[in-house]
């Protein structure tokens, strides 16, 4: 239930809801990534929810271990034994540069595109989904409003704020500050060359 105050909110009061909404959203990534994890058990995916992270951010187009890190706020260390058992498995590989000798962009296989595009965004069993059935649709739509109103007014959300792409309404794409990737500018915006 919302609740509006007619009195403007004070310094401790507005301190005690940030640290409301922290724990909240704490609350809520847990379960979501759990809700994940059953759902790759469920499809014999052989493959974790962090590493199903990795696997979506290459099949959006994210090929470099820093960006992917942010993104995912995942530690470099943490990610380069994730992505070794990605490549181990076959699912991923990593390229070579030849701007750039140091840097190994990261491609998915045939098979890491094949095993990602197997495993549903979102089903009706995801606990995500039944709560949200759970709310009046007008209460609902209110909820992912003042969410994304509330995330893009966050300092580094033009970095990390992803948005729906139209076609897949779970599916998203990163806002860059109008520039492409380096991989969208060789590829004219294409994935085809991850093949």
């Amino acid at each position: 239930m919302l609740i509006h105050s007619k009195k403007s909110t004070g310094p401790a009061e507005t301190i005690a809801m940030a640290d409301k909404v922290r724990f909240l959203c704490s609350v809520i990534t847990k379960i979501a990534r759990a809700d994940l994890q059953e759902r790759l058990d469920n499809q014999d995916s052989g493959i974790s929810a962090i590493e199903h992270g990795v696997l979506r951010n290459l099949s959006r187009g994210v090929d470099s271990m820093a960006e992917m890190s942010r993104l995912m706020g995942v530690a470099p260390s943490t990610l380069v034994y994730v992505v070794d058992g990605l490549v181990k498995k076959k699912l991923v590989r990593r390229g070579k540069d030849p701007k750039d000798r140091r840097r190994e962009p990261l491609l998915l296989k045939k098979r890491g595109t094949a095993l990602f595009g197997q495993i549903p965004k979102m089903d009706a069993s995801s606990v995500l989904v039944k709560r949200l059935e759970g709310m009046k649709e007008t209460r609902r739509h209110e909820l992912v409003a003042l969410l994304e109103e509330f995330a893009q007014g966050l300092s580094g959300s033009e970095k990390l704020y992803l948005q729906p792409d139209g076609g897949d309404s779970a599916g998203i794409e990163l806002l860059r500050t109008g520039t492409k990737s380096r991989q969208e500018r060789s590829s004219g915006g294409s994935n085809s060359r991850r093949q």
